[in-house]
């Protein structure tokens, strides 16, 4: 039997695959005076479920690719592996260790469904889907200090360029950017988060209705935390039609 394994990393307040198997939230912030938060896991199938949790140590390296290093006992978290019966919940804990450190750390907690043995009535070579998410836990500093900073905007090959370099010691996330007062705005990027000490470069492709000719364009990265604001000359020719 060939399984095939389906890895979420989502970003709203609620996540479910299939309307199967849902977490919520699915980010964690552990402030520096909080000891512990919850998770919860809703089976919301007709059979039941095995899930079994595994932790990794969340960094990036210097071109702001992210790198998981498994580290299963750096946090508190359980129970590590539970069955949820049909319409069940089960509430997982997880806790800091140890006190805020001047920087904030990041985790990866996967909740990775377990795939079910085929019974004697089932035919091998079946296609089935197990899910794994991957919920972000942030462990926050004693002092959270914000400072994203952005290259200037420059135009190339029809593509906005900057670089965002995190100068702060808390994650930021990259939400969107919006041009303009048309309507023009970015929504998609290959990497949303951006680590303390972290600089990433970036290419995007521009809206058709993000140019405006000889005027100035007011250009606003948004942010989980705060926006960066800047203006630029868009010139027609650079927004492909």
């Amino acid at each position: 039997m060939r399984w095939i394994l389906a890895t979420i990393l989502a970003a709203s307040h609620a996540l479910s695959w299939a309307g199967q198997f849902a977490v919520s939230p699915i980010r964690v912030e552990l402030a520096a005076k909080s000891k512990s938060e919850a998770i919860t896991v809703s089976n919301n199938g007709d059979a039941p479920l095995r899930i079994a949790l595994e932790l990794k140590r969340w960094t990036q390296d210097a071109s702001g690719n992210d790198v998981y290093v498994s580290a299963p006992d750096e946090l508190i978290y359980f129970p590590r592996q539970f069955e949820l019966q049909p319409k069940q919940k089960q509430v997982v804990r997880i806790a800091r260790k140890t006190a805020s450190d001047t920087v904030e750390h990041a985790y990866r907690l996967y909740f990775n469904e377990q795939p079910n043995l085929p019974t004697d009535g089932e035919k091998g070579g079946q296609l089935a889907m197990v899910v794994s998410f991957g919920v972000p836990v942030f462990i926050q500093p004693s002092t959270v200090n914000m400072n994203l900073q952005a290259s200037p905007f420059k135009i190339e090959q029809q593509k906005l360029s900057f670089t965002l370099s995190n100068e702060g010691n808390v994650t930021q996330r990259l939400n969107r950017i919006t041009i303009g007062n048309q309507g023009a705005a970015i929504n998609q990027f290959d990497n949303w988060y951006l680590h303390p000490g972290i600089s990433r470069s970036y290419q995007l492709a521009l809206p058709s209705n993000a140019c405006a000719g000889e005027s100035p364009q007011r250009i606003v990265i948004e942010t989980d935390r705060s926006p960066i604001i800047q203006q630029l000359v868009i010139p027609k020719s650079a927004c492909k039609n």
